[in-house]
């Protein structure tokens, strides 16, 4: 068999070469930027399932710090909004005690009770990224009418007198109410007003139910406070008889009867409100502790899989500049054999 030589046939040759050679420079160029194995289940072969699982493994850790960032973020603002809650009511109790027995300082009692009152829903309708942290899983809803004439809280209060007096609290009448009578009603009809079905029907929207989230691979726990929490339906009940029950028109003795009970229940309120604020605050420590252990997860999860995907960049750098310069040389040596001509030797 006669093998032809001719400059067709080493053109073919070299055309092929440089294809090759141009195809292995791109896989080292990009090995070499991105760090990582041009193909690399070409590379891994029977342990690119490995890398495929710890990868997936990786973003899922990942994406529950991520998640906990939040968690964290909104619980700090939960728990600032409740110590706040807390301290106003402290304040505002300390204040009730001063004006048992004063009438001058009722007028200031009165407005003051209202304020809080308006800060107290104000607060439980603090939002964080959007949602409402103190609505329970409905968090896209105002979990707190505002209390004023023509609400459903008031109308249902304004009512409620009513029924028991035979008038209303803005009512002169007020003035006649005596000590027995206004204790029987805070005790039942008003009391009855902030019990769990009253405050669901006419003040809140919020659920029981509160927002939990996963804060690891193994733990879900309680990372909301409902504003349906009973010292909070409590201090809402104490503002509310002071400021709203025409406190400003009762006789001394009367006004006096209204202010301990009102005192009463913002001193159990402050005490179960704290232990709140304490289950809150441990759900912080749970979800810092558990970023830190998933931080070292991520972190070794990272480490096996940058030995199985990564490429040593100094010997990639090698590699490349070799396959630089044996492209280079194989274009001059194609370029010299494509001015090569019988016609130059004739």
């Amino acid at each position: 068999m006669t093998n032809y030589i001719s400059s067709l046939s080493f053109s073919t040759a070299t055309n092929k070469s440089i294809a090759s050679q141009t195809s292995n420079l791109v896989k080292l160029q990009k090995e070499v930027s991105s760090g990582r194995h041009y193909d690399v289940g070409l590379h891994l072969g029977s342990s690119t399932g490995e890398a495929v699982s710890i990868r997936a493994q990786f973003h899922t850790l990942n994406a529950i710090v991520d998640t906990n960032a939040l968690i964290s973020s909104s619980l700090d603002v939960g728990v600032q909004a409740l110590e706040n809650v807390s301290t106003l009511a402290s304040d505002f109790q300390s204040t009730l005690l001063t004006s048992i027995g004063s009438a001058t300082a009722r007028s200031v009692i009165v407005s003051s009770s209202k304020d809080n009152l308006d800060s107290l829903i104000s607060t439980l309708n603090t939002s964080f990224n959007g949602s409402f942290i103190f609505a329970g899983i409905n968090t896209e809803e105002t979990p707190i009418e505002t209390y004023e004439t023509g609400s459903t809280s008031k109308t249902a209060i304004d009512a409620s007198f009513n029924a028991k007096f035979g008038f209303g609290p803005d009512d002169p009448q007020v003035a006649n109410i005596t000590v027995a009578d206004i204790e029987d009603y805070l005790d039942n009809g008003f009391a009855a007003e902030f019990d769990s079905a009253n405050w669901a029907a006419n003040w809140s929207t919020a659920t029981d139910e509160v927002t939990s989230s996963r804060i690891s691979a193994t733990e879900v726990i309680d990372t909301s406070v409902s504003a349906n929490e009973e010292p909070l339906r409590k201090l809402a009940m104490a503002y509310t008889m002071i400021s709203s029950l025409g406190a400003g028109n009762m006789s001394q003795k009367t006004f006096d009867a209204v202010a301990n009970k009102a005192t009463e229940a913002i001193g159990s309120a402050i005490q179960s409100l704290n232990n709140v604020i304490g289950k809150a605050g441990n759900a912080q420590a749970r979800v810092s502790d558990a970023s830190d252990r998933l931080a070292i997860q991520t972190d070794t999860l990272n480490e096996r899989i940058v030995d199985l995907e990564n490429v040593d960049k100094t010997e990639a750098s090698v590699k490349l500049s070799s396959a630089v310069t044996q492209l280079e040389l194989t274009y001059t040596i194609t370029s010299r054999m494509q001015n090569l001509s019988l016609l130059n030797y004739l």
